[in-house]
């Protein structure tokens, strides 16, 4: 639902906050208040089209608010698909709109596209006003209305995921159907590869051990003269160890005698140990380092090879080995074509099968719907002033899909003797919106959706119908949240928050307000909207319908 409306610098609105309850909110005020600008707001928060006409005369950019509430789970997938986090379901949405037609768009703070909020808004808000701002009019969401009408949300998961499967299959038995030139030259690549590759049996940390190797042999020379030296005082004349040796023997002497220096005489005794077996080490290293002019060579063109088959086929030569790996189970596949596409094309005819079963299902499903919704429709529509109305829900069979095997589509004749026709181009504004709250009235129960505004609902009505059109307002707002801008007190008398929209000049500047009313200025409101005027008799009427409403 939709818990507030802020707006800046909104056409003839400098300032303004609107609060929304549960249940039925209606809008009213004398002709050329504003209305139409609320209704405005909430079109943009719903990602129509903005115009920079609607910038306040005089200022650079204008600002609409809106704070939203839902644990709807198709609302809460999408924000986490777009990763933006909701606030326990508290969802704040703002757009605005710069003179120069530019403007921004955030949800939460995070920067979204025009086109991203009307599919986020659709989720949440229905708009039935003007022509373009119709949710019904698309077929595909007249087909999701029937769905979820007919309970169909897991029959159809498991026909999108048996049909996606299908359609891989379809993929795969397509790409094993390339031309014989086409295979045959893929083969001949794949062969190439998994021969290079397999000719140089690489070793996963060989690169790093050849790039050493030749850092040594390229300083070899220095190497072994360092080698040599250290060699020599450990081990030449005078040497080292020969001097740890005879250290060691006069202090283990002395310890004999004085024994505080038998732990100096233990840490002699493995230093000599260990600079003795440096010592013998060194003498082996130079004993077997015998430098072979070719072993560069051989290292660098290892190397060079190596570095080749990286640029080749992969980043590293782990990428490169498992690169060989899956080339040669590539080269299997395209080598067995008969083998693997005759058992592609019976897996793709088992799931086409099932596919088609469950397709079926679905559509047997969504006549029966359509039946029974066409008649309660019929029935409100009779109350709502259209006593001829042909409704009728076309499930009509089409080429299969992820939705199945039809296409739906809302059909009327408003009137006997008129062929049936797309709700779209068969009614006027106000006859489109009491089919529309007869649709929705009769998907009440299992429509996602939660609030729904309805702007011209009572054009060109009165009497009994407007007292009809309030009783199923208010029985929709029972289960949804309804914003309704109206011109008759027999609706607005229905309101569980009252919304009165107004219009004032202060020096050379108009400005349009609006605020919640009860009490006395409700019964006011009311009898201005019974009459025109507020006299005593208007005040007493509206009285009684207020009074007879709350017993109600």
């Amino acid at each position: 639902m939709i818990d507030e409306i802020a707006l800046r610098n909104f056409a003839l609105v400098e300032e303004c906050t609107i609060s929304f309850t549960e249940g039925l909110n209606i809008l009213s005020g004398e002709t050329g208040a504003g209305k139409s600008i609320i209704a405005s707001s909430v079109a943009m928060l719903c990602g129509c089209k903005g115009d920079a006409k609607m910038v306040r005369t005089g200022c650079d950019e204008c600002q609409i608010t809106g704070r939203f509430f839902s644990q709807n789970q198709e609302v809460l997938s999408w924000l986490k698909e777009h990763d933006i986090e909701d606030d326990d379901g508290s969802v704040l949405v703002r757009r605005t709109l710069k003179k120069n037609g530019r403007g921004s768009i955030s949800i939460q703070k995070t920067s979204i596209t025009r086109d991203e909020l009307a599919e986020f808004a659709s989720l949440m808000l229905d708009i039935h006003g003007q022509h373009e701002q119709y949710t019904l009019i698309a077929q595909a969401n007249q087909m999701r209305l029937l769905d979820s009408g007919a309970s169909l949300d897991k029959a159809l998961e498991e026909l999108r995921t048996l049909y996606s499967q299908l359609l891989a299959c379809r993929r795969s038995i397509a790409e094993l159907e390339k031309s014989a030139a086409d295979r045959e030259r893929e083969l001949e690549l794949l062969a190439f590869a998994m021969e290079e590759i397999s000719r140089a049996d690489l070793k996963v940390g060989e690169e790093e051990e050849l790039e050493n190797r030749i850092r040594i042999l390229n300083s070899h020379d220095k190497l072994f003269h360092f080698v040599e030296e250290a060699s020599s005082f450990l081990s030449g004349s005078g040497n080292t160890v020969q001097a740890l040796k005879q250290a060691r023997l006069s202090l283990e002497q002395g310890a004999r005698v004085d024994q505080t220096l038998e732990e100096l005489s233990k840490r002699l005794d493995e230093s000599y140990y260990e600079v003795e077996d440096i010592a013998q080490n060194l003498k082996e290293y130079m004993a077997h380092d015998v430098y072979d002019p070719d072993e560069l060579e051989r290292c660098q063109e290892r190397l060079f090879l190596i570095r080749r088959l990286k640029k080749k086929y992969g980043p590293t030569v782990e990428a490169v080995i498992a690169y060989g790996e899956e080339a040669r189970k590539n080269y299997n596949q395209l080598s067995d074509f008969s083998g693997s596409r005759e058992s592609l094309v019976k897996q793709a005819d088992d799931l086409e099968k099932q596919v088609m079963s469950l397709a079926k299902t679905v559509s047997k499903a969504r006549k029966k719907e359509a039946q029974s919704l066409e008649k309660e429709i019929e029935a409100i529509l009779k109350e709502l002033g259209m006593p001829k109305a042909v409704f009728h829900i076309a499930v009509e069979e089409t080429d299969l899909s992820s939705t199945g095997i039809d296409s739906v589509s809302f059909m009327i004749s408003p009137n006997k003797g008129e062929p049936l026709r797309p709700i779209s181009s068969a009614v006027s504004g106000g006859e489109l919106s009491r089919i529309m709250l007869a649709v929705k009235s009769a998907f009440a129960s299992s429509d996602p959706v939660d609030t729904i505004l309805f702007d011209e609902i009572d054009s060109g009505i009165g009497g009994e119908v407007a007292v009809q059109l309030g009783h199923y307002l208010s029985k929709l707002s029972a289960m949804k949240q309804v914003l309704c801008i109206t011109h008759l007190a027999t609706i607005a008398v229905n309101a569980d928050n009252h919304i009165l929209v107004s219009k004032h000049v202060e020096g050379e500047r108009t400005f349009t307000e609006a605020s919640q009313i009860s009490g006395k200025e409700r019964i006011s409101e009311i009898a201005r909207m019974l009459s025109g005027k507020r006299d005593a008799i208007s005040l007493e009427h509206a009285q009684s319908l207020l009074a007879k409403k709350i017993r109600s």
